[in-house]
């Protein structure tokens, strides 16, 4: 019983000094939760977006450097033959 009584009374003292040291009111906690939330959404985009191009490129670049490669290769086989 005594474990339960020390919980319950450490839950209240801590309700408490949330309540007088609170740097804002709940209102305006809530907009700067929901802000925060919105920013982090937004720049979670902007990395998938970015991360999205960059893998593009970089299959483009593969692309051309397979071809060139390819192109080179046929090159040789035709000098070989020569």
């Amino acid at each position: 019983m005594s474990a339960k009584r020390n919980l319950l009374i450490g839950v209240g003292i801590g309700a408490v000094l949330g309540i007088l040291f609170a740097p804002h009111k709940g209102s305006k906690t809530r907009k700067n939760i929901a802000k925060t939330g919105a920013d982090l959404r937004e720049g979670w985009n902007n990395l998938k977006e970015t991360a999205s191009e960059t893998f593009d490129k970089s299959s483009d670049y593969l692309e051309e450097g397979i071809q060139s490669i390819g192109y080179t290769n046929s090159k040789v086989e035709d000098n070989w033959k020569d």
